[in-house]
């Protein structure tokens, strides 16, 4: 009888370690047929890897999508939902523009930038030729001689904004629908979602948050951080108002009026909700240390510590360590097994006892209740892993040999 159950024991705990072992999985995407020169992955799930096929060309491969070879490749963009993407390659004479579903060629002496709508739909492409940038976008062409800065596109890509400078003085302009007053600097934030414009204008040694023409704030000394959703219905400012008055300004569709919050020192890592009007901080007050989520505090004694949202906003957290590391979770404390580092970038699907991070040999996939650990394959080098809610797993590239590996994880 003490054979039977003993034996029982057995299947039953390699049984266990087996479905354990199917967590995570490696599949190989490049066969080391060209020399990698380096890899990488989007947030939106798409991975990426620059070859050098040969001496001083270079080739580009998409999620498995391989590109021409060129002498030089820049300026890599991802749509904000990742079904779309946007390169520059160089070839002997010229610039190619490559999308996803089209190419042609540009001559341009400066690549400026590129960049998607926020609904994905339409592109924009900025190149310099001596003192003239021009503009594409939308079936549309402008040239200015003055433009500074960065470009900027509302929703659907009908629409861009830019700042121009009139000798030391600075203009932001939405082509054919508004020009700013006059100002010492300007930093534009985006589009809200009426297709205004939100910036910092500083006028003297003062500081004003508008939407085009209308004050949002009351004058103040400092712009410290300010960040705009994808939609144009949240923003948060992050101002200095005088010495030791460091507060946080909500501007929401949803309210009447900016929503400040309390005065702090200061005021660091902000984080803006990816939809809701919420915003979470490190925020410090006299010799006390917080991470501000909403109006509460939670004290995190004497450590600074950069909170995050997860993908769809639903949690916050973040981690750090002094005799042991703790992982924290909407405030709720975990404490990490020995050897987990705060210093690795975790990943986390949210409402799970799980997150991951690479280590230097593999993904780690942790739960963090049950205190348990599983890994895939070991690699020679690898990337900080993502949480691919399409495909509902973890994710992230390594490297052995000159082959690359999609190692992941399911939670």
């Amino acid at each position: 009888m003490k054979k039977i159950f003993f034996l029982g024991l057995v299947l039953i705990t390699f049984g266990f370690h087996f479905v354990l072992s199917q967590k995570c999985k490696d599949f190989l995407v490049f066969d080391g047929s060209e020399e990698v020169s380096s890899f990488g992955m989007d947030t939106t799930g798409n991975w990426w890897i620059v070859t050098k096929p040969f001496q001083s060309e270079f080739r580009l491969i998409i999620s498995g999508y391989r590109t021409e070879t060129y002498k030089e490749i820049r300026n890599l963009t991802f749509s904000p939902d990742g079904t779309r993407w946007i390169f520059l390659g160089r070839t002997a004479t010229n610039w190619n523009f490559v999308s996803s579903d089209t190419m042609f060629p540009i001559f341009a002496e400066e690549i400026v930038s590129t960049g998607f709508s926020q609904n994905s739909e339409n592109y924009f492409l900025a190149y310099k030729n001596g003192i003239e940038t021009t503009i594409l976008y939308k079936e549309k062409k402008i040239n200015i001689t003055n433009f500074t800065g960065k470009i900027f596109f509302n929703f659907d890509g009908s629409l861009i904004s830019f700042v121009v400078s009139f000798g030391k003085m600075f203009s932001l302009i939405i082509p054919g629908r508004f020009q700013s007053d006059k100002f010492d600097n300007i930093i534009p934030l985006g589009f809200w979602f009426d297709d205004d414009f939100i910036f910092a204008g500083k006028k003297g040694n003062f500081w004003q948050i508008f939407k085009n023409k209308t004050p949002l704030t009351e004058e103040f000394i400092q712009l410290i951080d300010m960040k705009i959703n994808l939609s144009g219905t949240n923003a948060v400012f992050v101002i200095k108002r005088n010495q030791n008055d460091v507060v946080s300004v909500l501007y929401s569709q949803k309210f009447a009026e900016p929503i400040f919050s309390k005065s702090y020192d200061y005021i660091g890592k902000t984080k803006l909700h990816p939809e809701e009007p919420l915003a979470t901080f490190f925020a410090t007050k006299e010799l006390n240390k917080f991470i501000v989520y909403g109006n509460v505090e939670y004290s995190i004694g004497e450590y600074d510590i950069e909170p995050f949202f997860v993908y769809d906003g639903s949690e916050i957290y973040y981690c750090f360590c002094n005799i042991d590391c703790y992982f924290y979770v909407d405030g709720r404390r975990y404490t990490f097994p020995g050897g987990i580092a705060c210093s690795n970038q975790i990943a986390r699907k949210p409402k799970t006892n799980t997150i991951a991070f690479s280590n230097y040999t593999s993904l780690v996939l942790l739960d963090y209740l049950l205190n348990i650990q599983y890994s895939g394959m070991m690699v020679d080098k690898i990337i900080p892993p993502i949480f691919n809610w399409k495909k509902n797993r973890y994710e992230t590239l390594g490297e052995i040999n000159n082959k690359i590996y999609l190692l992941t994880c399911e939670p």
